[in-house]
Formats: C-alpha cells, sequence, structure tokens
C-alpha cells in the first residue's frame, strides 16, 4: 500500500519560513521597545524641542535657535521644571528618577530666561501624554 508522508524537502522549507517568521518577529518587538512611549513636543516656530522615552526614564531638551532664550519643560505632576542650559542646537538628557513603570502623565515645553527662573506661558506647546 501507497503511505501518504510529506517529504524532508517540504518539511525543511515550513521550518525555514517558520524561522524566518519568528526572527522577523523578533527584530519588531525590538523597534517598538526602542521608540519613545509617548511623543515629542515642540514650541510654536520650532525654538525648542523634548522627547520622552520610557526606557531610563529620560527625557531630551533640545534648543534650536539662537534667540537668548532657554527651553525649559513643565511635567503635570511636578512644579519641578527641567531646563536645557547648554545653548542652541544642543540637547540635554534630564529624568524625573526612576518613575513607576506604566505611570502617566503630560509635559509641554516653553521658552524661559533660565537665569530668571520664568517661562513664558504663551510659547508653550501643547501638553503631550507620555508613559513610563
Amino acid at each position: 500500500m501507497f503511505s501518504l508522508r510529506q517529504s524532508n524537502r517540504t518539511r525543511s522549507g515550513s521550518k525555514t519560513v517558520r524561522n524566518a517568521l519568528v526572527v522577523a518577529a523578533a527584530a519588531a518587538s525590538a523597534l517598538v521597545l526602542a521608540a519613545p512611549s509617548a511623543g515629542a513636543a515642540g514650541v510654536p516656530g520650532g525654538a525648542g524641542s523634548a522627547t520622552w522615552y520610557s526606557n531610563g526614564d529620560k527625557l531630551t531638551i533640545c534648543d534650536n535657535a539662537a534667540d537668548n532664550k532657554s527651553v525649559v519643560v513643565q511635567a503635570s505632576f511636578t512644579s519641578t521644571l527641567k531646563w536645557h542650559t547648554s545653548g542652541a542646537g544642543k540637547c540635554t538628557d534630564r529624568s524625573y528618577g526612576d518613575l513607576a513603570e506604566g505611570f502617566s502623565f503630560s509635559f509641554r515645553v516653553c521658552l524661559g530666561d533660565y537665569s530668571e527662573g520664568i517661562y513664558y506661558p504663551a510659547t508653550c506647546s501643547g501638553w503631550v501624554g507620555a508613559v513610563a
């Protein structure tokens, strides 16, 4: 009698396809994990910006214009302002400490005067959501 059996060639091909799919899924997961957990915000006109990264609970603040103004970030859960003080064309990493995983908050970016400790509300971006 004849028996129905899949050839080794077909079985090997299926295993190769399955392995390729596993590798592709792992690569896609790595890309998602490397991305910021939330978006970025920038002041109108692009003079300053900030991006939140949940991996490391890090906020990167950038001054994009030589306008004699500092870039500052205000977060919804604290009265502590995070300032970029390294000058135009540069970025500074700031932290709020080790926040609990899944902690949600909002932040916005403004221009201000670091030496006076003030920011200008009329220059602020909209609030952007972030997750630790």
